[in-house]
């Protein structure tokens, strides 16, 4: 009942000029959308928290974006300063706070990515080994490197096998080693 006091109160007037108000003002009104659609809604417990959850996660979201634009608000707000003065703190701030245009991107593709590289992994570890383990014509085996006896040996193509045996496994190791 209140909120809807404060929005009818807010749409009796003017829009706001200042946009920090007008982002306040198109949420209220969201938030009185969503309670009269949840309202009128049958929704089960599981349902209702995982919405809750969604909620919140946008919430802490976007506190978590403000938190870190606070520092070039205040730049921007600071009068005093020449335009030395602000690009130097501007310098400042861009070297101490690493961020991009990705801030406010969910953060799903990296489970994604960790898929598509455990995959490409385990297929560099399989092929591989299939390359050691199936024969290969005489002309693929360039060069015996060591001999076993006068008719086997290590050859190229084995070290390369090793290789891409090796970069498979550094491959899985790194893309688990992350996060």
């Amino acid at each position: 009942m209140k909120l809807n006091h404060l929005l009818n109160d807010q749409n009796s007037g003017d829009p706001p000029h200042d946009p920090e108000k007008q982002d306040i003002v198109r949420v209220e009104k969201k938030v009185a959308e969503l309670i009269e659609l949840i309202e009128q809604a049958d929704v089960d417990g599981h349902h209702s928290r995982h919405f809750q959850k969604q909620i919140a996660d946008a919430f802490q979201r976007s506190a978590a974006t403000q938190k870190k634009f606070a520092p070039f608000k205040e730049l921007d707000q600071d009068n005093n300063l020449s335009r030395e003065e602000l690009l130097e703190g501007l310098e400042k701030l861009l070297a101490e706070n690493q961020f991009d245009s990705r801030i406010n991107t969910p953060k799903h593709s990296w489970l994604v990515q960790k898929g598509v590289m455990f995959i490409l992994a385990i297929l560099l570890i399989i092929v591989g080994f299939a390359m050691i383990i199936m024969p290969a014509p005489p002309s693929f085996e360039l060069f015996t490197v060591y001999y076993f006896n006068i008719n086997d040996g290590v050859t190229i193509m084995d070290l390369v096998s090793l290789l891409i045996i090796f970069g498979g496994v550094l491959l899985f190791v790194v893309n688990f080693n992350k996060r």
